[in-house]
C-alpha cells in the first residue's frame, strides 16, 4: 500500500464514544453504541441514533457496546461500527486510509491485534497504535521531544491511563480499570441502597455530574422514590450531597492509588519536573465536578485540566497526522500493520 498517498485518519474509539480526525478536523464524534434486533440479528441504529433510543425500543432490541475497558468486547460489532465510521468520515476515497489510533497503555498484544484486524476488515489500509496519554501530551506540548518529565492522567469511561513521559517516551505507565462508567454505577447503587431511590443509568449519570466530588456542608439533593410502605405513589426524599460525594470519592480510591504508585516508580531525575509542572488531566470523565480540587489536595500537586479534555487524545493524533514525518521513526518501532 502507498502509505504516502493514502488518506490519513485519527481514531479514538473508546468505551462510550468514538471520535475520528480527518481532513484537519473532527469528522465524527458519536457514542460507540449499536441498537441490535436480537431476533433478526440485525443492527437497527448506531452511534447517536442508537443512544437517543436507549430505553425506548422493544424488548427484542439490545443496546450493544462493541468496546469495554478500552478493548474490543464484540469483534463483529466493532467491525460493523468501524465500517460505518469510515464511511461517514471519508465519503470520497480511492485508497484505503491509514489510521492512527489511540489505545490504553497496557492493551495486550492480543487486544492490539484484534483492533488492527477489525480496522483492516472495516476498510483500513494500515494502522498505527499510539498510547492515549502520549497522543495527549503531543497535542499539549509545542516540542514533543521535550526532555523534561510530564505526568499525564487520561480518565475515560472504561479505564484511566497514568503515564510519566519524557523525550517522547513512556517512562512509567499503567492502565487502571476504573472510569466514568464505574462512578455512574456507584452513584446508581448509592442512591438505591442508601436512600431507596431507584433510577436508570442516565439519571444516575446526571446525579454524578450534579454532585461530583465537591466539598459540601448542608446542601441537599431532592429526589422522588417509591412509597416504602407500599401504599402506592411517590414521595420526595432529601439527600445529603456531602454524603453522596464522599461515597463517590471512596470509589475513586484505586485511581488515586494508581497515580501514587506510578510516582513511586518514577526515576528521581524526573520528580522535580513533575512537581514543578504538575499533573496534566484529560479525558471526558475528568470533567467530574470537584475532581481536580480533590486531586490537588490528595496528591499535593497542581492539576491542569486541558481545555477540551474529551477531545485531547484526538487533537493530539491530529497533530501527529499533520507532522507525520516527524513521528515516523516512532511508528516504525510501534507499527501494528501496514
Amino acid at each position: 500500500m502507498a502509505v504516502g498517498l493514502a488518506p490519513r485518519m485519527g481514531l479514538d474509539m473508546g468505551t462510550n464514544k468514538t471520535v475520528v480526525w480527518a481532513g484537519k478536523r473532527v469528522a465524527y464524534d458519536e457514542p460507540t453504541l449499536l441498537a441490535v434486533n436480537t431476533q433478526r440479528n440485525r443492527v437497527l441504529y448506531y452511534g447517536k441514533a442508537a443512544a437517543e433510543r436507549t430505553g425506548k425500543m422493544k424488548q427484542d432490541t439490545e443496546m450493544l457496546k462493541p468496546m469495554r475497558r478500552g478493548a474490543i468486547a464484540d469483534y463483529a460489532a466493532t467491525v460493523f461500527y468501524l465500517k460505518k465510521v469510515l464511511a461517514a468520515s471519508l465519503r470520497f476515497r480511492v485508497l484505503k486510509p491509514v489510521i492512527v489510533a489511540g489505545v490504553p497503555i497496557q492493551l495486550s498484544s492480543v487486544e492490539s491485534r484484534a483492533l488492527c484486524d477489525a480496522a483492516r476488515e472495516a476498510g483500513a489500509g494500515g494502522i498505527f497504535l499510539v498510547p492515549s496519554t502520549l497522543a495527549t501530551l503531543w497535542g499539549f506540548l509545542e516540542d514533543p521531544e521535550d526532555p523534561t518529565g510530564s505526568l499525564v492522567v487520561d480518565i475515560g469511561a472504561g479505564v484511566t491511563d497514568v503515564s510519566v513521559i519524557a523525550s517522547n517516551q513512556l517512562i512509567v505507565g499503567r492502565t487502571i480499570p476504573i472510569g466514568g462508567d464505574d462512578i455512574t454505577l456507584l452513584a446508581e447503587r448509592v442512591m438505591d441502597v442508601s436512600y431507596g431511590v431507584r433510577m436508570g443509568r442516565n439519571e444516575a449519570a446526571a446525579v454524578k455530574m450534579d454532585v461530583g466530588l465537591g466539598y459540601y456542608e448542608d446542601e441537599m439533593l431532592e429526589k422522588r422514590r417509591n412509597d416504602p410502605d407500599h401504599k402506592g405513589g411517590f414521595h420526595n426524599v432529601r439527600i445529603s450531597k456531602r454524603q453522596v460525594a464522599e461515597f463517590l470519592l471512596q470509589g475513586l480510591e484505586p485511581l488515586f492509588s494508581g497515580i501514587i504508585n506510578t510516582l513511586e516508580e518514577t526515576p528521581p531525575e524526573l520528580f522535580e519536573d513533575i512537581f514543578r509542572k504538575g499533573l496534566i488531566l484529560s479525558g471526558g470523565s475528568s470533567l467530574l465536578p470537584g475532581l481536580r480540587r480533590r486531586m490537588q489536595d490528595r496528591l499535593n500537586l497542581n492539576v491542569t485540566r486541558l481545555p477540551e479534555p474529551s477531545l485531547s487524545v484526538i487533537q493530539g493524533i491530529g497533530k501527529i497526522l499533520s507532522r507525520f514525518g516527524q513521528f515516523r521513526e516512532y511508528f516504525d518501532e510501534q507499527r501494528a500493520m501496514a
